[in-house]
């Protein structure tokens, strides 16, 4: 991350969280199984590789902005999964985990949106 983004504790923390979220989401969208997600859905590969949208981020309002894109991503991943009507190896769990990651991109961008206005007084 660039060094103008001030990182906070819990924003840290979450970071962590986030990373654990991808790499279980991926564990479970890679298996190979003849109905296993990766299978139906390509078009995930943006929830797989949205950790690299912020962490590379230059300011603070960049860094919230690719924060939102990334949870437009997985909004849309989460949507598909609970909408389809296909067996999915372990759907419910991928659904689960793209909660998860929903509730933790929503932490960290509050986190920033925060730490930003506690840098601004």
């Amino acid at each position: 991350m660039n060094s103008e983004i001030s990182i906070s504790k819990k924003m840290a923390d979450t970071i962590v969280q986030v990373c654990f979220d991808v790499v279980e989401f991926s564990r479970l969208y890679e298996q190979d199984h003849p109905n296993g997600a990766k299978q139906l859905f390509q078009c995930n590969e943006e929830v797989k590789k949205g950790l690299k949208w912020f962490i590379n981020a230059q300011n603070q309002k960049e860094f919230q902005n690719k924060v939102s894109d990334y949870q437009n991503a997985v909004k849309l991943a989460k949507q598909l999964y609970q909408d389809i009507q296909v067996p999915i190896e372990s759907k419910d769990k991928i659904i689960v985990q793209l909660t998860n990651l929903q509730t933790h991109l929503n932490e960290l961008k509050e986190e920033a949106s925060t730490n930003q206005n506690n840098q601004q007084s």
